[in-house]
């Protein structure tokens, strides 16, 4: 999400800002500043950003990092629309496969969505909070005065680079990233109007609101846990400096007009269903950021909110395998055996397993492991090679 800072400095004083707004009887709610159905204005400015925009996104559509999963799509399309309300046919939604968290909402209605954001969230209300956000800079025109401002200090070519790279990461580092999604960043007044919009638009979709500051405060924790292992900050971390001020904020103003959070906690099924199905693709991802902190603790969080255990500890294993420290190979070998004990392993669990086993020395018990692999995957690509070890 290409967000900002919010206008106050200091926790205490949000905190007592948004009490006293939730308070407020006589407070006037924010509305959207557009209508359904919103199309440009005569002005030529804007006709030529709508151009430039449409063309990105006739880009985008081609892009490899494009998921086309349906089961994927069907469930951010859902969300979106049950939050935009009226508004829902106005939006084109796009899920980029990139493992670091981030959605945004050009002025056209383009709005994207990166798979990181999905491994992210304790919950679908935890996304819908995260989109409803996005919405309210839609129409609220903060999305399209961004551009403006961008369209003014930028060369027409670069503009592209911009509306298409930083939207959804394609073939660039994370601090190259960071910087143009700083660039891109709104106001810490627009910041705010999205901020209050958006419970409203969560709230009226029947999501719960206090989802708009818990996915924050996931977030948060997931860069001091990195910090506590010297990793350093994600764009999240360089993007969002005062995102622990947003928390609290929006805590302080939730709890006042909808009540405390109930307590009691009731699985996502829906989110696990994605989670599952995609399991393999999305923490593959991960991996291969080699942000092995963020990895553990993005393991641990999904064990507590239910994803198959058998899926979980294969990649715990993969994870202590590719890390490689001292009594990693021990730590992925255990985490195969658990993995494949709970009856869902992937068949790569018994072959990574296999080879661990070889490097110790236990013949027979890698061929056991690699005829099991090849039994449950009997087209894999790497055949020739593991029968070649059953062979030796």
């Amino acid at each position: 999400m290409t967000v900002g800072r919010l206008t106050l400095l200091v926790t205490t004083a949000i905190i007592a800002c948004g009490a006293a707004l939730a308070a407020d009887d006589e407070a006037e709610e924010l509305t959207h500043k557009i209508p359904p159905g919103y199309v440009p204005e005569e002005a030529r400015d804007e006709q030529g950003l709508w151009l430039e925009l449409e063309e990105a996104e006739r880009r985008l559509n081609k892009s490899a990092l494009l998921i086309r999963n349906d089961d994927i799509n069907a469930y951010i399309n859902e969300i979106v629309c049950r939050v935009a309300g009226p508004y829902c046919n106005d939006f084109r939604v796009y899920v980029i496969r990139n493992p670091h968290f981030n959605a945004s909402m050009t002025a056209t209605g383009m709005m994207q969505i990166w798979t990181g954001l999905i491994m992210r969230a304790g919950s679908t209300d935890e996304i819908a909070a995260v989109v409803g956000h996005e919405i309210a800079h839609y129409t609220r025109l903060h999305s399209l005065q961004r551009l403006r401002d961008i369209k003014k200090k930028m060369a027409a070519g670069a503009f592209f680079d911009i509306a298409v790279i930083a939207l959804s990461g394609v073939d660039v580092g994370v601090g190259q990233m960071t910087a143009m999604l700083s660039a891109l960043a709104f106001s810490r007044e627009q910041e705010t109007e999205a901020d209050l919009l958006g419970v409203q638009l969560l709230a009226d979709a029947s999501y719960d609101p206090h989802a708009s500051y818990t996915v924050w405060e996931k977030l948060l924790a997931e860069e001091q846990a990195a910090a506590a292992k010297r990793e350093d900050p994600g764009m999240f971390g360089k993007t969002h400096p005062e995102a622990e001020n947003r928390a609290s904020y929006l805590k302080a103003l939730v709890n006042v007009r909808y009540g405390m959070p109930d307590q009691e906690k009731v699985a996502d099924q829906k989110l696990l269903n994605v989670l599952n199905s995609n399991y393999a693709m999305l923490m593959e991802d991960q991996l291969d950021t080699n942000r092995f902190g963020r990895t553990q603790d993005l393991l641990e969080r999904h064990a507590e909110l239910g994803v198959d255990p058998s899926l979980v500890r294969y990649f715990y294993g993969e994870m202590f395998r590719q890390r490689g420290d001292e009594g990693d190979r021990e730590l992925a070998k255990a985490a195969y055996w658990h993995s494949i004990e709970g009856g869902n392993a992937p068949p790569e669990a018994y072959k990574n397993l296999g080879y661990l086993l070889l490097k110790d020395g236990d013949i027979d018990a890698a061929r056991i492991n690699f005829r099991t692999y090849l039994e449950l995957h009997p087209d894999a690509s790497d055949r020739a090679m593991i029968e070649f070890y059953l062979e030796e």
